[in-house]
């Protein structure tokens, strides 16, 4: 089977082609010229995602895969968002609006686990906690589609942007930017400062010291467009980052691991390592509660403060 036979019997591909052709049927009987320009860039999204599906699924090159899927979800929500503005402006024929928010759906749910990235849903279906059981300051600003778990605090001048989930019990310090489709867990403590870009996931308990950055695209330039190319992060459960230091992007963070003040992580870090310097560089091992871990001839520790006991081997610690 050649390549053009191949991603033609994608069932993913199939749905975007029909997608792509409800574009032009969906406003057919009143292009006037109020929906001429989002019709117009509803129609050139949908191309954009089968063409992104057909190239991501017939390249061989893994990279190449990641960077077509990444920007075939993006335009998912891009879509979406076109849909549901020209449905407020009662735009749309109803039936092919219906058909297309089913369609547009069931691709986003295919390609969001190739993304990390939750699927979409109706504003009617959002999940998010109900403002009453979050605090937000009053100049703070909210993006839509954001889910926040009750309990979360988010404070003075911080932006959270659409499409952003934050866990139950997070501490959203002063001037913090947290870009689209970011995912925080539950617990989570951003200190000040902060910048977190789109790609990035923290798991439950993560601690993120003042005017600490994220990257999310090894090769920045102004001139050149790589939205929808960003790398993605994962910073594990428990781990903690110090106050200035810098994580390039796609080198994920090791549970309970420990990020030095001004560290600038240019590699993966093992679960409970200590890092720190420019590039950061291992130094040791620090236990749950934080404390550095001093390991005996058998590869034993125990935490000072806790009692718990640790077991170096391999060069990979664990917790008793």
């Amino acid at each position: 089977m050649n390549t053009l036979d191949h991603f033609e019997n994608i069932v993913l591909w199939k749905k975007a082609i029909r997608l792509s052709e409800l574009t032009y049927k969906i406003s057919e009987d009143s292009y006037e010229v109020p929906l001429r320009s989002i019709g117009d860039r509803l129609r050139s999204t949908a191309l954009s995602i089968v063409s992104q599906i057909a190239e991501g699924n017939t390249s061989h090159n893994p990279k190449d895969q990641d960077r077509c899927h990444k920007i075939a979800y993006s335009d998912t929500i891009k879509f979406f968002n076109l849909l549901i503005i020209g449905e407020k402006l009662d735009f749309w024929n109803i039936d092919y609006l219906n058909q297309m928010k089913t369609i547009i759906k069931e691709i986003s749910a295919e390609l969001a686990p190739l993304n990390s990235a939750p699927p979409l849903h109706s504003p009617k279906e959002e999940k998010a906690v109900a403002p009453s059981n979050y605090f937000a300051h009053s100049t703070a600003v909210i993006d839509e589609n954001c889910t926040i778990g009750e309990g979360t605090k988010i404070w003075h001048f911080s932006h959270v942007m659409p499409n952003c989930i934050l866990g139950e019990k997070c501490n959203i310090g002063q001037n913090v930017v947290i870009s689209p489709e970011v995912v925080l867990g539950n617990n989570v403590k951003v200190q000040n400062n902060v910048s977190i870009y789109t790609g990035v996931i923290c798991e439950d308990d993560v601690f993120l010291g003042p005017s600490m950055v994220f990257t999310n695209v090894i090769n920045p330039r102004s001139a050149v467009n790589r939205r929808g190319q960003y790398a993605k992060t994962i910073v594990k459960k428990g781990a903690s980052i110090g106050a200035n230091a810098t994580i390039v992007c796609g080198n994920n963070i090791g549970e309970f691991a420990f990020i030095g003040a001004g560290a600038v992580v240019t590699k993966y870090v093992p679960a409970y390592a200590l890092v720190v310097g420019n590039p950061a560089k291992q130094i040791g091992w620090m236990s749950e509660y934080g404390h550095r871990l001093k390991f005996d001839e058998k590869g034993e520790a125990i935490c000072p403060e806790s009692n718990e006991k640790y077991l170096l081997k391999d060069n990979q610690v664990k917790k008793l």
